[in-house]
């Protein structure tokens, strides 16, 4: 690094520790992301050449002296954000060595940064990967063979831990039923105000709920599907064909085949070549369940550009409010996550969403800018798949 570049950095440095020491104004706080960004950038530059070890050496940590050290080793679009960058390469480490789809899969992930979370884009990136790591494997049955599970002894604190691997229909199955346990303790009445718990220990709470359903005869009785497969008229049904469902897995013919008999698989929708909801094959339900199964296979995911919260995690927003005179018809109902149904403006001047073409949802911001969500699973819902097709 020559003089002047270290005096640019020092004056930097010097500015951004007035700024913590006097205060900058909420409003400038988009302008701290942007200097985030260009950190990054810089701090990449900076270490392109280096080993990581040489990077730890000059004062990162172990984590981010190989975050910022694959960054180097890899192309970085002016367009996507860091934070995407770093998920994309995260995910792109899983990818098989025998595949020639390095660059492709990492070009078709970094296309969604500008429309998706980071969250939505790494998750697509790990299933572009998945689905690439699939197509190499040689045995259809692997994943099924790989199954394990172990509880280990009791800790001094008198827990115990375990771990494994789930195949796809196991791994559904139980995402399923956690989604189910979580949503049930939404809608409780007397849910924690206060809720300080963090993600890992809702989500063991959770498991709890599932296990005591095991242990009793499970009462169904807030009106809702579990798990809903998507299917069309064209897909070819042969062992690598994948099916969506509401919980985010995709399922196999195999993985059907290990779920048959269990109640939880009630739901089949299929589509024309339009997306239109052609039949379903379901057990005895109400038209408040139908409802909600053909907006399960619309959408994909919540309806809030960028979020790819899962069907099984959404709520039946009615775009036209029930208090004042909105049907609860498919072409009123627009699926949202907890989050952004309660952002919604259901007086529709600030952001809010909106029906067009006879019952697609869109985003309409305060501006009155308009917007579908095209995260990847919002993208990959049975509807969009058809219409992107023609």
């Amino acid at each position: 690094m020559n003089i002047g570049e270290l005096h640019t950095l020092t004056t930097v440095k010097e500015l951004l520790q007035r700024s913590v020491d006097f205060g900058e104004p909420f409003e400038d706080f988009p302008v701290l992301l942007e200097i985030k960004e260009l950190v990054a950038r810089l701090e990449t530059d900076m270490a392109a050449g280096r080993e990581k070890n040489e990077i730890e050496r000059a004062g990162a940590s172990s984590f981010q002296a190989r975050r910022i050290h694959r960054r180097t080793l890899n192309p970085w679009p002016k367009e996507v954000p860091v934070e995407h960058q770093d998920l994309i390469l995260s995910a792109l480490e899983k990818l098989s060595s025998a595949s020639s789809r390095r660059e492709e899969i990492y070009d078709l992930a970094a296309a969604t940064a500008t429309e998706s979370s980071p969250k939505a884009t790494h998750a697509y990136a790990k299933e572009l990967v998945r689905e690439e790591n699939r197509r190499l494997a040689q045995d259809p049955h692997e994943a099924y063979n790989q199954r394990r599970f172990q509880l280990r002894d009791q800790d001094e604190h008198g827990g115990c831990s375990f771990n494994g691997y789930a195949p796809a229909a196991h791994a559904a199955l139980l995402k399923a039923l956690m989604d189910d346990a979580w949503r049930i303790e939404q809608a409780t009445d007397d849910r924690r105000k206060d809720d300080n718990r963090t993600v890992a220990q809702r989500h063991a709470d959770n498991l709890f709920q599932v296990l005591r359903w095991a242990s009793q005869t499970r009462q169904d009785t807030v009106g809702h599907c579990s798990l809903v497969i998507g299917v069309t008229e064209e897909d070819e049904f042969n062992w690598q064909a994948n099916f969506g469902s509401n919980v985010g897995i995709d399922l196999t013919l195999y993985d059907l085949e290990l779920l048959d008999g269990h109640r939880i698989t009630d739901y089949i929708v299929v589509h024309d070549h339009n997306g239109a909801v052609k039949s379903l094959v379901t057990a005895s339900r109400s038209a408040t369940f139908r409802q909600r199964l053909a907006m399960f296979s619309r959408d994909g995911c919540c309806a809030y550009p960028g979020c790819d919260a899962p069907l099984s995690r959404c709520e039946a927003h009615h775009v036209t409010p029930w208090s004042r005179g909105g049907p609860t018809s498919i072409d009123n109902l627009a699926p949202l996550c907890p989050k952004h149904h309660g952002w919604n403006d259901d007086s529709a001047v600030e952001a809010h969403i909106k029906m067009i073409l006879n019952g697609v949802p869109i985003h309409v911001d305060d501006t009155g800018d308009r917007r579908r969500n095209n995260s990847p699973r919002a993208r990959h819902s049975n509807a969009r798949r058809l219409i992107d097709k023609n």
